[in-house]
């Protein structure tokens, strides 16, 4: 009796050790870096002028913060139509989403010391909204599929 008991004890505690290895998900990828997607739609016929912005100021600031550490690359898309809500996304990687706010104050002096003062950004986004609109910004995190 007491060999059964011993035998039933066993596979109860083999079961409760197979169970969570069993009800663990397999991870399909590696968390990457954390992107914000900006979506822009520019004004037909505002393409020149805004690219000549974003080739100048907006091309300095964020070397800048690539530079001090503060982000780690950017990219501009911009579709091949006009047609949708918008035709411009401004990608900008970070290592990850605690970076992002463990520097914001950092990178909001480092930009203005770049850009200017609150009030000489806030001039320039009124200057950009006659020819660009900012539709909206994301955050999305990259997955590295194993």
């Amino acid at each position: 009796m007491r060999t059964v008991q011993k035998t039933l004890l066993t596979g109860l505690l083999a079961a409760a050790v197979v169970v969570p290895v069993v009800g663990q998900v397999h991870k399909y990828f590696t968390p990457g870096s954390v992107w914000s997607v900006t979506m822009i739609r520019i004004a037909p016929g505002m393409d020149q002028m805004y690219l000549q912005y974003l080739d100048g100021q907006f091309k300095t600031s964020e070397e800048a913060q690539i530079k001090a550490g503060f982000q780690k690359s950017y990219k501009i898309l911009r579709t091949m139509d006009d047609g949708g809500a918008w035709n411009m996304l401004i990608l900008r990687e970070y290592s990850s989403l605690a970076a992002i706010e463990s520097t914001q104050e950092k990178a909001d002096a480092l930009s203005q010391q770049t850009v200017g003062t609150d009030q000489v950004q806030m001039q320039g986004y009124q200057d950009r909204s006659k020819y660009r609109e900012v539709v909206g910004t994301k955050y999305a995190r990259e997955l590295l599929l194993k």
